[in-house]
């Protein structure tokens, strides 16, 4: 009988502490209903308050440095990134839109993420010939299961009216 030598048995014993969690592709979509300005996603520049909400004259006033190559990125569970949501409206009228709640892909996947995003029951406007931003955020529990999640946003166009009554200071973000 061959005996495994003590050095390799702790190899073999210690290998599932020393693995790291696979990282996560996070994809961040959008659907549009009468609502002209897409979002993309940024990295955000130094440390701006989560869901920091404004618009303003042009993407150099946003804390944000570059796109986030087809809204998509990794990250490993038991991680946090923070981002920025852009939207730019090229229009002469201001824009008002909300966020119907996201829906996730796979749902079995759906377990151990939290996203704090801008369906918040809230109305947004972006001035004319402005560019609009909200700081957010994306977790993954360390439990988290899965490779891969896709989560979707539907932007919703409404009136100045409508978004009157939907608008609102912004919250405080729980830490």
């Amino acid at each position: 009988m061959r005996r495994i030598p003590f050095s390799l048995l702790l190899v073999i014993i210690a290998c599932p502490v020393w693995a790291a969690a696979s990282p996560v592709k996070i994809n961040i979509a959008w659907r549009y209903k009468d609502f002209a300005a897409p979002v993309t996603i940024y990295e955000v520049k130094g440390q701006p308050r989560l869901w920091h909400t404004a618009s303003v004259a042009g993407l150099a006033d946003a804390p944000v440095t570059m796109p986030i190559t087809g809204s998509a990125f990794q990250l490993e569970p038991g991680k946090i990134k923070r981002f920025a949501l852009v939207a730019q409206n090229t229009a002469d009228q201001p824009l008002y839109f909300f966020a119907a709640p996201h829906t996730v892909q796979p749902e079995e996947d759906a377990l151990g993420f939290k996203f704090k995003c801008l369906c918040t029951n809230q109305a947004y406007a972006i001035g004319p010939k402005q560019t609009w931003y909200r700081i957010v955020e994306f977790r993954l529990s360390p439990d988290f299961v899965g490779k891969e999640l896709t989560i979707t946003h539907t932007l919703i166009g409404i009136d100045k009216e409508r978004a009157a009554s939907f608008s609102k200071k912004p919250v405080m973000p729980d830490m």
